[in-house]
């Protein structure tokens, strides 16, 4: 991505998939503890606990990943008119996501606790469309970029392999 670190790439994607996967993991504890659905399997105990915390984590560098995308990337995309529709649905959704969160954390167990808890997970669940929509929309369209600015020689281009040149030479 122009305008960032070398490894500033890999580093949101581990990132964004470390918050995915370990949400998936929670998945299952919150439809029984939230929804009050039950599961045939659960992340228990302790591992509950330090996967929460991990998962919370992760969010924390997520979105500081994407304040950074910001700052270059999204404004960016938006000025020249590229990818605005799954760009949008991507920033909405992780808006949503910021704060159903919080939601999570201080709505508590009554009320609108279980509902906030439900709406996080399905939001996190639908993320993943959109970002694979906008992923390769992306890199189809930087490809067709490269493929059109570089050079090719007459031969490679129309598929003769030379011939139709040499027979203009003679």
């Amino acid at each position: 991505m122009k305008g960032y670190p070398k490894h500033y790439l890999r580093a949101l994607l581990a990132a964004l998939l470390f918050l995915f996967l370990s949400g998936l993991l929670l998945a299952p504890e919150t439809l029984f503890l939230k929804g009050e659905i039950d599961v045939p399997w659960r992340v228990s105990g302790t591992a509950r606990i330090v996967t929460a915390a991990l998962h919370a984590t992760a969010a924390f560098i997520a979105a500081a990943f994407i304040g950074s995308l910001w700052s270059v990337h999204m404004r960016a995309g938006w000025r020249k008119k590229k990818q605005r529709v799954s760009g949008a649905l991507l920033a909405a959704n992780m808006v949503l996501l910021c704060f159903t969160a919080v939601g999570i954390y201080y709505l508590g167990d009554d009320g609108l606790g279980p509902l906030t808890a439900l709406t996080h997970l399905g939001l996190g669940v639908a993320l993943a469309p959109p970002f694979i929509w906008h992923w390769l929309k992306g890199r189809r369209k930087a490809q067709h970029a490269v493929a059109a600015h570089s050079v090719v020689p007459f031969a490679a281009k129309n598929g003769t392999g030379g011939r139709q040149q040499a027979k203009r030479n003679m």
